[in-house]
């Protein structure tokens, strides 16, 4: 295999020459004469080279005890999936798939493997130091959450960040640093809203979100970000919100409905999607009728606002623990009422009336002990937000239902639904697996022991009986 490197180094080289040669002798005839045979000759050349590369790239094969497949709903028993690079050549039963001789091979026989999840709601920087602490912060945010099993994480506005988690998706798309495959979204879009600010000084407010005021000056934002490199749009059409003495939440509405439609118009010219930061009143109404592609939280949906949601078949991601960290300071203002208590009520009528439900965490870094912390010792929110998938359980939802939120319905609501959300052929080859069964035992979703993104083994807590594998296939 050495030689035939060698030997294509020399074509390449002979090519090269014989073109300058051929312009130089024979004039403009000859380059014309000279251009068609490299030409030619350089189509030969790449043919030998991506057959050298197929037979020099290694195929993995993944040995499953189980597999769980979304869209069937089904545990498969002893599965086989093939890798090669970064995609999934080929998964059936051992009986049905040959493994190729020399094929790497990864022995999660006693594991059941899932397909990689989908996070449809975190945050990974915030607006403490300069833009290179937000970038360290932005990686170690989004590395937890991948050893945590999130593959795919899609981040709803940079807080302070910038476009921070745009060249983070750069730098990981780049080789540079390892991590998950992201969906950035930069700075917030959103309008001059109600507040106490103080204008500074210097005439020249930082501002942690993008403002843009009136329909253009909207359609403008889209555009500003688009081309800076965000996937899609996040604004917020909700605000301040208070509960009054009969537990009805009021919340104050932000976007008109005119400005709302040209962000989703302009949005949708760009490729991109709108994301909304939601809870309640005219400010869900509008979204709805605008169209917003993927609204966030809608606690304080009403029956009409379900069944429009339902009309135009538009799905729902409610974060949950968020709401259940911030409850505290909710009733000590509005005892007995609080956005946890009536997330878990309006969530289980969307879940009885057939609303499409997504899976996202509202995860976000944590500074000088301040920010999203669901769980105490970790002092985090990133990287165990898989407690969610018991709570849902305890909501109502089955397990299955629960994991096809992370997984087909979050792709199905991303548009990456040929990418991600299932373990099948021509898909990132993204793994995780679990020493149990989870439509047994959901709290299993919590303590992910292998995770693979792209072909590459990113956490192995399985790796003495892989090891184990590699040595018997050997001998």
């Amino acid at each position: 295999m050495e030689k035939e490197t060698i030997s294509l180094r020399k074509r390449t080289l002979w090519y090269s020459t014989f073109y300058r040669k051929g312009v130089s002798t024979f004039g403009f005839g000859g380059h014309l004469m000279a251009g068609k045979f490299v030409l030619k000759s350089l189509f030969g050349l790449l043919s030998s080279a991506m057959l050298l590369w197929s037979q020099n790239a290694q195929v993995t094969a993944v040995r499953a005890g189980k597999l769980f497949d979304p869209k069937s709903g089904q545990m498969l028993a002893n599965q086989v999936v093939l890798l090669l690079g970064e995609r999934i050549t080929n998964v059936g039963s051992a009986a049905s798939v040959t493994i190729p001789q020399g094929a790497k091979i990864i022995d999660l026989s006693r594991a059941t493997v899932l397909p990689g999840l989908i996070d449809g709601h975190v945050h990974l920087t915030d607006a403490t130091g300069g833009l290179q602490h937000q970038m360290m912060v932005a990686l170690h945010s989004a590395t937890e959450s991948l050893k945590a099993g999130y593959t795919t994480q899609v981040v709803q506005g940079s807080h302070g960040g910038g476009f921070a988690d745009v060249e983070l998706k750069r730098a990981i798309e780049q080789g540079l640093v390892q991590g998950p495959r992201l969906l950035p979204a930069g700075p917030i879009l959103a309008i001059t809203a109600p507040g106490n600010a103080a204008y500074p000084l210097d005439f020249k407010p930082f501002e942690v979100e993008l403002v843009r005021n009136g329909a253009e000056a909207l359609r403008e934002g889209v555009r500003e970000l688009a081309h800076y490199g965000a996937d899609h749009v996040k604004i917020h059409t909700t605000g301040a919100f208070y509960f009054k003495p009969n537990g009805e939440m009021v919340n104050q509405a932000l976007p008109s409905l005119e400005e709302l439609k040209a962000v989703v118009d302009e949005a949708h010219r760009r490729g991109m999607f709108v994301a909304s930061h939601t809870y309640g009143g005219d400010g869900l109404k509008w979204a709805i009728e605008a169209g917003v592609d993927d609204i966030q939280h809608a606690l304080a949906a009403t029956d009409e606002d379900i069944k429009m949601i339902l009309q135009k078949n538009l799905p729902i991601t409610a974060t949950i623990l968020d709401q259940r960290q911030d409850e505290p300071g909710d009733l000590k203002r509005w005892e007995p009422y609080s956005r946890w208590r009536l997330q878990e009520q309006t969530w289980k009528k969307m879940l009885r009336a057939g609303v499409r439900l997504g899976y996202g965490s509202g995860s976000a870094p944590v500074s000088n002990g301040q920010g999203r912390i669901y769980n105490a010792a970790c002092n985090c929110s990133h990287g165990v937000q898989s407690e969610m998938f018991p709570i849902f359980v305890n909501w109502g939802a089955t397990p299955l239902y629960t994991l096809r939120m992370a997984t087909t319905v979050n792709a199905e609501i991303i548009h990456w639904e040929d990418k991600v959300g299932t373990i099948e052929k021509g898909k990132f080859a993204d793994l995780i697996a679990i020493s149990g069964d989870p439509m047994q035992d959901i709290t299993e979703m919590q303590r992910v022991k292998f995770v693979m993104k792209g072909g590459v083994v990113i956490k192995d807590e399985l790796g003495a009986r892989n090891e184990s594998a590699l040595n018997s296939a050997a001998r």
